[in-house]
């Protein structure tokens, strides 16, 4: 009987969905004007906040409506029906950390002006996709609505937080085993008005991201007659800019490595079924249960699980048949869209400090430069105030309501340097006590031993380090040429823990002297015409491969318990792989280094974890494809009025109609960059094609 009702309700839910959404005043979209220069960015204009919402939806859709309706559909619990089994553990993730709950208990405290901007962003999705019903991956998915949007942010941010991976490892019964994490990095750094030579304020922002998918990036301008003025990045389907500039101001964001998820053990009743231990009494498990809808053929099968949520949130069964409870500040954040467009909004340096006070986004650092000569790093995150009794980076027993964090560090108290004495900061994935010139705490150890959790500095940072001059004053050109290096530094700890390889003895091993005397000799450039990092680059991803390493080691270092063998096999493997392709050892990077884009290869340069990067994906035929890489740069140069020069590039953009504008990723290979701006009348005047988002 209570599949029978389910069912029944869940098709009557569906059947009136168009109705359910009252969205505000129906915005004219002949009001709107999209601008695609000549590289194709929208630049969007009109008279409300709300209807450049509108135009960004509809540009965006034009470009990449198939990857923006991914995490659409992953917060409507809706990734069974599209992809069946494989997309039905989706839909169980979303409902076990209580996202409905989460929405029911916060709509309240979301602010009627940006319900209304995300209503104009719904109407511009529903629009496109009654326009274009041929390009809907999942028909019951439309219309969208505001709490749909306001649901995948939770989502997004829970996902990137590493949430997913401890719920997977324990439903599947391997807890224990380490995640494997994905390079993702990104540069940021800012100089004050001291540190340049002509008295500007410049700002970089460089986050390395994947190249596609739904954590891609779009690039966009947003211009309204209500104060909205803002050129950057965001992610396929973001609302707001997620990092650049606007008149006064601007922001880059890089990953940080602060500890966001906590897992306890239950410790459960001998007797008494689902009752589980807290302070001095058993408590009983709420049960959860969802029906997860799954798409086998041309039919949707209902298919019941069960999640249950106790003291500490969402709580999961392992094979094991043991309990454990997952603890993320994203599962209970509903404003993290919010504060982007706070962050959008903001005029001055006390506007945009107000918005970093609603302390809605669970991660990234944050690097700030504005028109005042304000500089700022932030190591940003929702970090929960834990119990310093107890070690929170191992399993806890959920025993006790001391382990049960439900407070968070303002963004006052985390690690954060504001305008140094230098005139610099920056961030390379580093660790956040290596922000400027002075290397030290900047917060308290209570704070540090959570927010600093891959301690120490990579390669870029190193790098970075090595190339400033704490008695130069930069040009606007010089400061560019720092993102766009290339070499891999002997000061890092990387580079100290090779010693092992750079140790062997070449005349122990004539089959491969020349290949060792190379690596041996080679002086860590990896520019495209360099013709020993190829080598390098094959004979690290072999020991990278065999020991099951990620990007740590470019941090920590590889340890030195490596055998002198294992580096052998490596270059008797690179070597043979380079003379079966090409038919001897020396071989310029470009000739096996490859960005992919729209199913054309472009040469490349780079290497892991330097400042201009590349991780690459080999291919059958010998190539090495970037998987991720440099995805979007942005520089700005600010004097007292605001932005006198913008400079941007995303090398991977996604356009459809990519062959009636210029390619951006030759350009990147040239590093060449296009010229934004934020001036309505010269964004016209240059425009290679303007219309309303009218079918």
């Amino acid at each position: 009987m209570q599949y029978y009702t389910t069912l029944i309700l869940a098709i009557l839910l569906s059947s009136y969905a168009p109705f359910l959404y009252a969205q505000n005043d129906v915005i004219d979209p002949n009001d709107i004007t999209i601008v695609r220069d000549k590289w194709g960015t929208p630049h969007i204009f009109a008279k409300t906040d709300a209807a450049v919402a509108y135009g960004l939806a509809w540009a965006n859709a034009e470009d990449a409506f198939e990857t923006m309706q991914e995490l659409l559909i992953i917060g409507k619990q809706m990734m069974g029906k599209k992809d069946g089994i494989k997309g039905a553990p989706f839909d169980f993730f979303v409902h076990s950390i209580g996202t409905e709950m989460t929405y029911q208990e916060n709509i309240g405290k979301i602010s009627k002006e940006y319900m209304t901007y995300l209503d104009g962003y719904c109407q511009g999705v529903n629009a496109y996709a009654k326009a274009n019903p041929d390009k809907i991956l999942l028909k019951k998915a439309f219309p969208i609505e505001p709490k749909d949007i306001l649901k995948a942010y939770l989502v997004g941010f829970s996902a990137l937080s590493g949430a997913v991976d401890k719920v997977t490892h324990i439903m599947e019964g391997d807890y224990d085993k380490e995640p494997v994490s994905k390079p993702a990095g990104s540069n940021a750094y800012a100089f004050a008005p001291h540190k340049t030579t002509n008295g500007n304020t410049f700002l970089c922002i460089n986050p390395h991201f994947k190249i596609e998918g739904a954590f891609s990036f779009y690039d966009a301008h947003l211009h309204s007659e209500e104060g909205l003025n803002i050129t950057g990045a965001l992610f396929q389907g973001g609302t707001c800019v997620f990092m650049g500039n606007n008149e006064h101001l601007g922001w880059g964001k890089t990953f940080n490595h602060i500890d966001q998820v906590d897992v306890f053990e239950l410790e459960m009743h001998p007797r008494k079924k689902l009752y589980y231990k807290y302070d001095e009494e058993y408590i009983k498990l709420e049960k959860r249960p969802v029906w997860l809808k799954v798409r086998i053929g041309k039919i949707v099968i209902p298919v019941r699980k069960m999640t249950y949520w106790s003291k500490f949130g969402p709580t999961y069964k392992s094979p094991q048949k043991k309990y454990y409870a997952v603890r993320c500040p994203a599962f209970f954040n509903l404003k993290a869209g919010e504060q982007y467009y706070r962050m959008n909004k903001a005029t001055n340096y006390d506007e945009f400090q107000a918005a970093l006070s609603m302390n809605a986004h669970s991660m990234f650092n944050l690097v700030y430069g504005d028109k005042d000569g304000n500089i700022l790093y932030l190591c940003n995150g929702m970090l929960p105030k834990r119990n310093p009794d107890y070690d929170f980076t191992q399993i806890l027993k959920g025993d006790s309501k001391e382990k049960l964090w439900t407070e968070y560090y303002t963004q006052k108290e985390l690690p954060r340097v504001e305008n140094p004495n230098c005139g610099y900061v920056f961030n390379a994935n580093n660790t956040p006590t290596n922000a400027t010139c002075v290397i030290g705490d900047n917060c308290s150890k209570e704070v540090l031993k959570y927010a600093d959790m891959r301690s120490g500095d990579n390669n870029r940072s190193t790098r970075f380090m090595e190339m400033m001059n704490q008695d130069k004053t930069y040009t606007f050109e010089e400061f560019k040429a720092l993102k766009f290096d290339t070499k891999m530094t002997p000061n890092s700890k990387f580079w100290e823990s090779l010693s092992g390889l750079f140790a062997i003895n070449s005349e122990e091993y004539p089959p491969f002297e020349e290949a060792i005397n190379l690596l041996q000799n080679w002086d860590g450039d990896a520019s495209a015409e360099n013709t020993t990092a190829p080598l390098f680059l094959l004979t690290i991803q072999y020991v990278f491969d065999k020991m099951g390493y990620t990007d740590v080691p470019f941090t920590t270092g590889i340890p030195d318990t490596i055998p002198a063998q294992l580096y052998i096999e490596a270059i008797e493997n690179a070597s043979k792989d380079l003379l079966q392709q090409h038919g001897r050892l020396k071989v310029p990077l470009k000739d096996i280094l490859f960005h992919r884009r729209n199913g054309k290869l472009y040469p490349a340069s780079g290497f892991p974890d330097v400042l201009s990067p590349i991780y690459t994906v080999r291919e059958e035929d010998g190539k090495q494809v970037a998987e991720y890489a440099d995805t979007y740069i942005h520089f700005v140069e600010f004097d007292k009025k605001g932005p006198v020069q913008i400079q941007t590039l995303l090398p991977f953009e996604v356009t459809k109609a990519s062959e009636q504008y210029e390619d951006e990723l030759e350009m990147f290979n040239e590093r060449e960059l296009k010229t934004m701006s934020l001036n309505k009348k010269e964004v016209l005047e240059k425009a290679v094609k303007t219309y309303h988002p009218v079918p």
